[in-house]
C-alpha cells in the first residue's frame, strides 16, 4: 500500500510544474516535520492510521464533489421544473383565452348611419369592424386605461351631453389643465381638415394615440396593455378583433374605430324634412328661414352644420395679448391661421355647453348673440362673420331651431366591462 501511494505521488509530481525553490531563511525557521505518514497522533493533522487520514481526505473530497454534483443537478431540476410551472401557466392562460373566445357573445353590428349623414371614410390601416367597434367602446368607457386608473376618454366626453363634458376646460391624469373646450366627439370621424380645434392632427389614430398619452397620462403604453392582457376577457377581445394580445399599437386602433361609429342623427329636423310635419314646432321651422336669412348656412353647413374650416371668430381676442390662444396658427406657424379654430357642429349644439373653444360661452344664447355681432373685432376676423340683426322674436325662433337639431347619439349609454 505505502509502494502504490508512493508511486502515485511520484507521478503527479513528475506530472506538475517544479516547485519553486524554499528560501534558506524559512528553511531554517520550520523544524522538520516528520513523515506524514508517521505523524503522531496526538498532533494536530496525526491520526493513528498514519497515511489512512490521505485516503479519509480524498474520499472526503470525492463527497463533497459528489454533494457538488448533486446540488447542481438540484438546482437543473428545480429549473426544469419552474420552466415547466411557467410552460403550464402560459399553457393554462391560452386555454382560458381560448375558452373566453368561445364564450364571447357575437359583436353587435354597426350602428346604422342616421338619415342624411353621408357615409365615413374608412381607414385603409384600420378598417372597421363590429369587433373593433365593440372593444374600443369598452375601452373608451374603462378608467384602467388610464396611467392611476382615475379617468377614462368618457371622463370628459359624457353621452348624455353629445359626449363633451360640461365644463369650459378639464384636468388631465395628473392635474393639469387643459386650455381649450373638449370639443364633441358625436360625429368627430366626418371632420376632413384634421382634428382638435386646431386640425393639428391628421388621422383618427393620430387623435386616439395623442389622448392615451397626454390625457390619460400613459407614458409606458406597455405597462397598462399589460394590465389589459391579464384581464382575459379583454385578452379574448383583442385576439377577436386584432389576432393578437393589447398592444400599444391596436389600444389607439380599437378607440378609433368606436369613434368613426359613434354618431348622431334623427333629430327632430331631421325627421321633419323627411315629412313629419309635427317633429319640430312652428317656432323652429320660422328658425331655420332666420339661420338662413342670417348667413348662419355660410360656415355651418347641412346635413353636418359644418364647412370642416377654420375661421377666425375673435373669441378671446378681447383678452390681453399674452393670454390669447392662437388657434390654428399654433399648428401651422403661419400669420394667416391667427385666431383661427375649426367650425363645430351644430348638431346637439343645445346640449353641448358651455361654447367656443375657451367654454367662454356658457349658455347657447350666449354664443348665439356673440355671433350674431359679427364676433369680436381683431385684424385677422373671417370676412364672412357681419352683424346680423334681428328681432327677439326671430332670436326665440332661432334658438328654437338649433334645439331641433337635438339627436340621439348611436352609443347613448355605458357599456358593461370586463
Amino acid at each position: 500500500m505505502r509502494i502504490s501511494v508512493c508511486v502515485v505521488a511520484l507521478a503527479i509530481a513528475c506530472g506538475s510544474a517544479p516547485p519553486k525553490p524554499v528560501p534558506d531563511s524559512t528553511r531554517q525557521a520550520v523544524e522538520p516535520m516528520p513523515d506524514a505518514g508517521a505523524r503522531p497522533a496526538n498532533e494536530p493533522g496525526g491520526s493513528g492510521l498514519g497515511l489512512a487520514d490521505a485516503g479519509s481526505d480524498v474520499l472526503g473530497a470525492k463527497a463533497d464533489a459528489g454533494m457538488a454534483a448533486d446540488g447542481g443537478a438540484n438546482l437543473r431540476d428545480r429549473m426544469a421544473d419552474a420552466g415547466a410551472q411557467a410552460t403550464n401557466t402560459a399553457g393554462t392562460a391560452a386555454a382560458d383565452v381560448t375558452e373566453a373566445l368561445q364564450k364571447l357573445p357575437a359583436a353587435p353590428p354597426i350602428p346604422e348611419t342616421p338619415p342624411f349623414l353621408p357615409a365615413v371614410e374608412e381607414s385603409n390601416d384600420n378598417p372597421t369592424t363590429p369587433e373593433k367597434v365593440a372593444l374600443g367602446y369598452k375601452l373608451f368607457y374603462d378608467k384602467r386605461l388610464s396611467r392611476d386608473g382615475s379617468m377614462s376618454c368618457e371622463s370628459c366626453h359624457h353621452p348624455d351631453q353629445a359626449y363633451t363634458s360640461g365644463n369650459a376646460v378639464d384636468p388631465k391624469v395628473g392635474g393639469a389643465m387643459n386650455k381649450r373646450n373638449a370639443p364633441a366627439m358625436a360625429n368627430v370621424a366626418y371632420h376632413q381638415n384634421g382634428f382638435y380645434w386646431d386640425g393639428r392632427t391628421p388621422t383618427m389614430e393620430a387623435v386616439t394615440a395623442a389622448a392615451w398619452k397626454g390625457q390619460l397620462g400613459v407614458e409606458k403604453p406597455d405597462e397598462v396593455v399589460a394590465k389589459l392582457n391579464a384581464i382575459t376577457p379583454y385578452r379574448a377581445e383583442f385576439q377577436r378583433a386584432f389576432q393578437s394580445d393589447a398592444t400599444a399599437k391596436n389600444v389607439p386602433l380599437a378607440l378609433a374605430a368606436f369613434l368613426r361609429a359613434l354618431k348622431s342623427g334623427n333629430a327632430g329636423w331631421d325627421k321633419y324634412e323627411q315629412g313629419d310635419q309635427k317633429a319640430v314646432s312652428r317656432e323652429a321651422r320660422r328658425g331655420s328661414q332666420v339661420f338662413q336669412n342670417a348667413r348662419c348656412t355660410l360656415c355651418h353647413v347641412p346635413p353636418l352644420y359644418t364647412d370642416s374650416q377654420f375661421h377666425n371668430a375673435g373669441i378671446g381676442f378681447d383678452r390681453p395679448e399674452d393670454q390669447r390662444d392662437h388657434g390654428r396658427m399654433d399648428a401651422t406657424k403661419d400669420k394667416a391661421d391667427d385666431g383661427k379654430f375649426l367650425t363645430p357642429s351644430l348638431r346637439d349644439v343645445a346640449k353641448t355647453a358651455p361654447y367656443f373653444h375657451d367654454g367662454s360661452a356658457k349658455a347657447l344664447s350666449d354664443a348665439v348673440d356673440r355671433m350674431l355681432a359679427g364676433g369680436v373685432k381683431n385684424p385677422n376676423l373671417d370676412e364672412k362673420l357681419k352683424r346680423a340683426k334681428i328681432s327677439p322674436r326671430d332670436r326665440r325662433a332661432l334658438l328654437a331651431y338649433l334645439e331641433s337639431l337635438t339627436g340621439q347619439v348611436t352609443f347613448p349609454k355605458a357599456p358593461d366591462l370586463p
